[in-house]
């Protein structure tokens, strides 16, 4: 490439370097050889492309024509889309423009080059990211890098997000954002940095606008009122959004982000480093998998499907694959909300995950595998099959649950709920029924007491209850039964 772009170089020269004068015409042949020689250069690191500009400037004798070809480069690496090409343009401010070698057209693009030039010298490609001293939202002082933990086995990035709760770009890019990080679940940490002082409106903005699903992404929210860190000139923050990705090590590796490029660049940084979880592919699998067991799967087909993964790849000593059919298993449980789906869950993470700490020994496997099985463990360990439902100050509960009968916890507005009410009037099924939206309204501490007590992750949710309080069942759906029954006839 680079035996190529001398030749380009000449051949730009050659029909230029004999004009008698710089007119327009040869101008417009400059301007389109000029075109073609920097696409050539496009692939080169930016040292070479600097290398190069400096060859060809040298190369004009003719002052004029010299200072085109210098005028003509420094403006196609200001306005390059390529990332990491304004290191080019601010090399040629200060070796050619701010040195007095080369003059600009007026004194105002020289100011203009040269605040440029400040402004972003350092925070470029390759370079470690400054050190700024923020604040948390508490008053607490943060320092740029961040270090919120990490191990050798998973390297955390950073990603610097600095935005404006009142910037309608931030609020498009925030969301398009979130929905990455939520969506990817990239293990990286988000310091997102507000410009502004509006301490109500950023505190709105961490509380509803940005805030992430549990999971390996983290953020942290900082802020400069008092406009003492000189992040601005630092990192060249003139307009928001402004976003970085800074690796491991404390290196930019990308500015000047959107979401978009954001998300290749993590990719191909991240893409061996750990498996994605839960996706479509693995989602449709499953579905396929547990087809077969017909419509109706027991928590007995579970363990069984869970035993098959275990033969085929950790008896035969293939840990890895293990690790990643088994998690995909468990985000596809954790999905699932019907009674043999649900009670097979709370065997599977007992027996394939919390209880093998040996195999799942890594920070990605304690984000992303054993905390969402810790999680679901907390959720189907509420109220088993065989324990007593409590106690509650609420009208008609202690009377029903001494004599026992179908509990139906249900949402106003859930169109499934509406249709478990009316399968339970088909069958004449007389239900308990706790309203949660209206009972939290009325008496929040009886509707926390509730959600503590009962799995309340998605309503509906019905359990049969046995004389003096046992439950019987849970994860009913009447519905489902009144089908069967019509189908039966």
């Amino acid at each position: 490439m680079r035996r190529l772009a001398v030749i380009f170089l000449a051949f730009i020269l050659s029909a230029l370097q004999s004009a008698a004068q710089v007119d327009s015409t040869s101008l417009r042949e400059l301007d389109a050889r000029l075109a073609r020689y920097f696409s050539l250069l496009e692939p080169l690191p930016v040292e070479v492309k600097t290398q190069e500009c400096d060859a060809l400037i040298e190369a004009a004798e003719d002052p004029s024509l010299r200072r085109q070809i210098a005028l003509r480069t420094y403006r196609h690496y200001l306005n390059s889309t390529l990332m990491g090409d304004e290191a080019v343009a601010i090399y040629l401010t200060d070796k050619w423009f701010s040195s007095g070698k080369i003059a600009m057209e007026s004194e105002a693009d020289l100011l203009n080059a040269k605040l440029f030039a400040d402004v972003n010298r350092q925070s470029l490609i390759g370079m470690r990211a400054p050190e700024v001293s923020l604040a948390g939202p508490y008053g607490e002082e943060v320092t740029l890098p961040v270090s919120l933990g990490g191990t050798d086995d998973i390297p955390r990035y950073q990603i610097y997000y600095f935005h404006d709760t009142d910037c309608a770009k931030c609020k498009l890019e925030t969301a398009m954002l979130r929905s990455l990080l939520d969506d990817k679940g990239y293990p990286v940490d988000v310091v997102a940095v507000y410009v502004g002082r509006d301490e109500a409106g950023w505190r709105k903005w961490r509380e509803s606008t940005f805030v992430l699903k549990p999971g390996p992404a983290r953020v942290i929210h900082l802020w400069d009122p008092d406009d003492l860190s000189d992040y601005q000139l630092k990192y060249g923050v003139t307009v928001t959004p402004r976003m970085f990705l800074v690796d491991p090590d404390g290196i930019i590796i990308g500015r000047g982000l959107d979401t978009s490029a954001l998300e290749i660049l993590l990719s191909s940084r991240l893409r061996d480093l750990y498996h994605n979880y839960g996706d479509e592919e693995s989602f449709a699998l499953f579905d396929q998998l547990f087809s077969l067991y017909g419509p109706t799967v027991g928590p007995d087909d579970v363990a069984e499907v869970a035993g098959i993964l275990e033969d085929r790849t950790l008896s035969r000593g293939d840990t890895l694959n293990f690790k990643s059919m088994e998690g995909d298993l468990l985000y596809y449980l954790a999905a699932q909300r019907s009674e043999g789906f649900r009670e097979g869950s709370a065997i599977f993470v007992k027996d394939y995950i919390l209880s093998r700490p040996w195999i799942w020994n890594t920070a990605d496997d304690s984000l992303r595998v054993v905390g969402m099985a810790g999680m679901l463990d907390g959720l189907l360990g509420r109220t088993p099959v065989g324990s007593r439902i409590p106690r509650m100050p609420l009208k008609g509960w202690n009377k029903f649950r001494r004599k026992g009968g179908y509990l139906f916890f249900r949402s106003e507005g859930c169109k499934v709920c509406e249709s478990e009410a009316a399968a339970a009037d088909s069958l004449g099924i007389k239900c308990f029924s706790v309203n949660m939206d209206a009972l939290e309204r009325e008496s929040p501490e009886i509707a926390g007491r509730l959600l503590d007590t009962f799995d309340l992750s998605a309503l509906p949710a019905i359990l049969k209850i046995g004389r003096r309080g046992v439950v019987e069942r849970r994860y009913l759906s009447l519905a489902d039964r009144l089908l069967f029954l019509e189908e039966k006839q």
